[in-house]
């Protein structure tokens, strides 16, 4: 056993597979979906995702704590899957798979699966098990609420753009 652990999430969401891809390829849209708790300072790419493309990260947790990663992407599938891996940060693996599953006309299953090692002692685990699957729990709930808004908005604003044809 590598001692990874998995934590996963999903929800449905009113967009097609491919407009919830479109939003979640864009790295500039990570500001829409981090909680307020979680400020980025600064964000480096090239641009939407593409397989080996680098994103680097400068964030604060609660204001004072600085955070620095760079991710890559790892696997881009258009319209159905995203996937980051962690090349630079806390954490020893840090892989986040988006899954974007058809679920009617207007509307798809987002899903979330972190797989990550934090270390290989038996402390870190534990502190993995104690305190970064709820942080996991809570970041997705939040981030989950954002992309169900963003949705909604588009929604609504494509509504009024018919209703004034």
């Amino acid at each position: 056993m590598d001692g990874t652990l998995c934590f996963h999430a999903s929800t449905r969401v009113a967009a097609s597979a491919g407009e919830l891809f479109e939003f979640h390829a864009d790295p500039h849209n990570l500001p829409r979906v981090m909680p307020p708790t979680l400020k980025l300072v600064s964000l480096k790419t090239d641009g939407p995702a593409q397989e080996g493309r680098l994103i680097e990260l400068h964030c604060r947790e609660w204001r004072a704590l600085p955070l620095h990663l760079t991710c890559r992407w790892k696997v881009v599938q258009k319209p159905r899957l995203l996937v980051d891996e962690m090349v630079k940060g806390p954490f020893a693996v840090f892989v986040h798979e988006h899954r974007f599953d058809e679920d009617g006309l207007d509307s798809c299953i987002l899903h979330d699966t972190v797989t990550f090692l934090l270390g290989r002692s038996w402390w870190l685990r534990l502190i993995s098990v104690a305190m970064v699957m709820p942080y996991l729990s809570l970041l997705f709930q939040y981030r989950h609420h954002r992309t169900r808004q963003w949705a909604a908005q588009r929604q609504a604003a494509a509504r009024s753009e018919t209703m004034l044809d």
